[in-house]
């Protein structure tokens, strides 16, 4: 068996062992990956009949939500992993994804007459795998995407990624000769404990050091093992990355969050900074000069066929939005000066302003949450705000708001409007949701449930909450389940969510209506609901 066939062999064994649990990362969404590359002047193909290829895909959890949203979409997927393959079609098989394609194989087998897709995602795998696999990631790029295709590749970046190189070699010392991959996490956990508070208080690198060992703190055993204790870990300048996608005929559009390429988005002392010293340099090297501004360590790169390098613009327009819609998981808080509003993301983070527009704009985004509102909509919030402003003035006010969002990763915009506009006059969980919630629970289930946003979302743990999730199908209106909740109390055969029993008890209609707006509520939040 030669080196390559080695590693290979190494790398599939490592994730049967110690499979990773597969969850959908938003950003990598082909409905994301469309209108980034719009913001750049792109045309991308419609999502409907999509083709979609995603390399490394695990169990299939980050392609199952598009899979299910566009059932007239090409999915496919290939992992070296035969048990996490298994696994996800499986899981695919019992939500009712006909479409998704799985496949047990390396990317190194695919050729030129594998297919052709729209978007080739590789999110998790090209800092992970030796030189020729890397290559072939570009090579696949190439070879299989459609003209008008979008890919999209995830890697580790230098320089925020050389303190995490020290304790990712830290580690990899203290778990050296561990004979399981319990004892090496076990191990590695140690040699984080002495980073985080065994460190001599001279030592050059202690800050970043203890920075980046806290970040993980509370992270899974899979990901410790996967992300930092593999034999390959190979971080990149951004700068050599792009270089390597130009000299494979493609050419780099911008970041899947594209913010993060913005200096003012981290500043205006960042921001200020870097314009005296790249007045003058390329894209490119510009955004390579906010990674050492910043310490970036990730980058989740947007490509295109070379050919189209001329097509994309050195800034986002901002124009482009007129045609998209938008939503965002906003929560107004209490307090707070006069005339001053604070929201919470969804992220934790808050937004504060002053601004009657912008904080029209959040209430509108926050009310309507899941469900998207065309540009148009947003036009509407702000004309109450700006009296006797013209149409032009008004739309720039309100691409500035919108962009303000943007910045603060809040903010999601897409071509097609979200399906949760669907009108539905009872609830309806979207489509495999019921079918997932039976699999989630099963032992060995390696995907988890999702939103149409393409977030994972966790399912009600309560035994009645489970059992009124089963019930609701579209056919079943909130008074049915009300019924149905009151019934499983008074029979008790489940008890109320906060564990009490309700057996024989009578008048319990009021009760079992709080438990049912209770958990549509949640449901419509978290994105499960289409009512």
């Amino acid at each position: 068996m030669s080196a390559p066939d080695v590693l290979t062999q190494a790398i599939s064994d490592a994730y049967d062992e110690t499979p990773y649990i597969s969850l959908p990362f938003s950003y990598t969404s082909p409905g994301n990956l469309r209108a980034v590359a719009r913001l750049y002047q792109l045309e991308a193909p419609a999502l409907e009949q999509a083709r979609v290829l995603e390399l490394g895909c695990a169990a299939g959890g980050n392609l199952l939500p598009f899979a299910l949203a566009y059932p007239e979409a090409q999915v496919v997927g290939i992992d070296l992993s035969p048990q996490q393959i298994d696994a996800g079609r499986q899981t695919a098989e019992a939500a009712g994804a006909r479409n998704l394609d799985l496949r047990a194989m390396s990317l190194t087998d695919i050729t030129a007459d594998f297919g052709v897709f729209d978007y080739i995602i590789c999110h998790g795998v090209f800092s992970w795998v030796p030189p020729e696999v890397r290559d072939a990631i570009f090579r696949i790029c190439r070879e299989n995407l459609a003209p008008q295709g979008v890919a999209y590749v995830s890697y580790n970046t230098y320089p925020g990624w050389k303190a995490s190189d020290v304790i990712r070699d830290a580690m990899i010392l203290n778990s050296f000769g561990a004979e399981t991959p319990q004892e090496k996490v076990a191990r590695a956990k140690d040699m984080l404990e002495l980073i985080e508070g065994g460190l001599w208080q001279n030592n050059p690198l202690r800050s970043a050091l203890q920075q980046a060992a806290s970040k993980l703190r509370g992270q899974t055993d899979h990901y410790l093992l996967h992300e930092y204790l593999e034999a390959i870990n190979t971080p990149c300048y951004f700068l050599e990355f792009a270089a390597a996608a130009q000299q494979a005929g493609l050419a780099y559009v911008t970041d899947a969050e594209p913010q993060l390429t913005f200096p003012s988005t981290f500043g205006s002392g960042v921001a200020l900074g870097l314009n005296g010293l790249s007045v003058s340099a390329g894209r490119e090297m510009r955004e390579q000069y906010l990674d050492f501004a910043v310490g970036r360590s990730f980058r989740k790169s947007l490509l295109v066929h070379a050919e189209r390098a001329g097509e994309i613009l050195d800034q986002p327009e901002g124009s482009a939005f007129a045609a998209m819609h938008f939503a965002a998981d906003l929560t107004p808080l209490s307090g707070g000066p006069a005339g001053q509003r604070q929201f919470r993301t969804a992220a934790g983070a808050a937004i504060t302003t002053q601004d009657p527009g912008l904080i029209a704009l959040m209430e509108s985004l926050g009310e309507a949450w899941p469900r998207s509102q065309p540009f148009a909509a947003m036009l509407d919030t702000q004309r109450g705000h700006t009296p006797g402003t013209s149409d032009e003035a008004l739309a720039n006010t309100t691409i500035g708001h919108l962009v303000t969002l943007v910045k603060s990763s809040a903010l999601h915009y897409r071509l097609e409007p979200a399906a949760y506009e669907a009108p539905q006059s009872k609830p309806r969980l979207i489509a495999g949701a019921a079918q997932l919630l039976q699999e989630v629970t099963k032992p060995g289930c390696q995907v988890g449930m999702h939103s149409l946003w393409h977030h994972p979302v966790n399912a009600p743990a309560a035994a009645l909450h489970q059992y009124l999730l089963g019930q609701i199908d579209g056919q079943r209106s909130t008074t049915d389940l009300r019924t149905l909740a009151r019934d499983a109390l008074t029979s008790g055969r489940y008890p109320h969510p906060d564990g009490k029993s309700y057996k024989g008890a009578r008048n319990l209609d009021p009760v079992a209506q709080d438990i049912v707006n209770g958990l549509l509520a949640g449901l419509r939040h978290a994105g499960l609901l289409l009512h």
